[in-house]
């Protein structure tokens, strides 16, 4: 079974709760709407979860997990990516020294270790919680639901 359905849906709930979150964390004084960041992946990851379990009735095969796993962090990566280079963009548009501020940092060396090191510090935690979401966890969730592996 292609899991194809399930990464567009992982997609598509993540962007929306992004979008959400984002209005929120403009809403929020400035330091507590970055903790709005993870929520879109989690919820997203549950609710996907939850979608497969009631398809398949059962929990995500070892294969399956990694697969899940590997390719929600890398469309949750992408879709950030992608996003903020477009904001970029939108804003240079009116103002072209934003384009050129943003390549400036880019070359600094402090300013990319301190974005590698943000997004680890993100991303390795969200790999884990996944990892192990879609492994124990999801088996047990199956056999509460279903009452099986």
């Amino acid at each position: 079974m292609s899991l194809t359905r399930y990464f567009v849906t992982f997609f598509i709930i993540c962007l929306v709760l992004s979008w959400i979150c984002g209005v929120l964390a403009a809403l929020l004084p400035m330091g507590v709407g970055g903790i709005l960041t993870a929520v879109p992946y989690i919820a997203a990851m549950i609710w996907v979860l939850f979608i497969f379990l009631k398809r398949t009735q059962r929990a995500p095969t070892q294969q399956e997990r990694k697969k899940m796993t590997l390719g929600f962090t890398f469309i949750f990566w992408l879709y950030n990516i992608a996003f903020q280079l477009l904001g970029i963009a939108w804003f240079a548009s009116k103002d072209p020294e934003v384009w050129q501020n943003f390549v400036l940092y880019l070359k600094q060396p402090q300013f990319m270790s301190l974005v590698l090191i943000m997004c680890l510090l993100l991303a390795i935690p969200l790999y884990l919680l996944t990892f192990w979401f879609y492994g124990p966890q999801a088996k047990r969730m199956a056999s509460k639901m279903f009452g099986a592996e």
